[in-house]
């Protein structure tokens, strides 16, 4: 893990099934998923219309779908998701801006070792986002809470 502003990021080799499988994801009140297996038009996809399907408790934001964190373990498990290249952000209220088409924290990148997108740190601040995940090769992380970080970081241990 390394600080970057006012950011703890970090990349463990776990995946964000694993994180959503551990009950992490389910504190919060709202996580928009922005990456599905690549898939990142979500709304008008065939996985997003099969999540709001399943989860009559959905929006979009951007090209993204809003679900209640206390549903998204719920969701992974039913329609099997979550196998790599995905891209979650978590909210502790319903977020009200898309993210940008620019930042993203799925592979290749790697957060620890590389350099932090660019605009993750504003993005996330504006946003009040409390913790990000991006995986694909290992798992990139990033979250303005101390306690998440340690939690996620934990993970890798398991």
């Amino acid at each position: 893990m390394r600080e970057i502003a006012t950011l703890t990021v970090g990349w463990l080799e776990n995946s964000v099934r694993s994180v959503i499988a551990a009950g992490l994801l389910s504190r919060f009140q709202s996580v928009l998923i922005t990456s599905i297996d690549s898939t990142t038009n979500l709304c008008d996809s065939t996985i997003g219309k099969r999540i709001t399907a399943l989860n009559a408790v959905t929006s979009c934001l951007g090209a993204g779908i809003v679900v209640r964190g206390h549903a998204i373990r719920r969701i992974a498990k039913s329609l099997d998701l979550f196998n790599g290249f995905d891209e979650v952000w978590c909210f502790d209220r319903v977020p009200e801006l898309p993210k940008p088409a620019d930042l993203w924290i799925v592979a290749p990148l790697n957060i620890e070792n590389g350099p932090a997108p660019a605009r993750l740190t504003s993005w996330m601040a504006t946003t009040d986002c409390k913790l990000a995940l991006g995986d694909g090769v290992g798992l990139n992380f990033a979250t303005p809470c101390g306690e998440i970080a340690i939690q996620v970081d934990h993970l890798a241990s398991r």
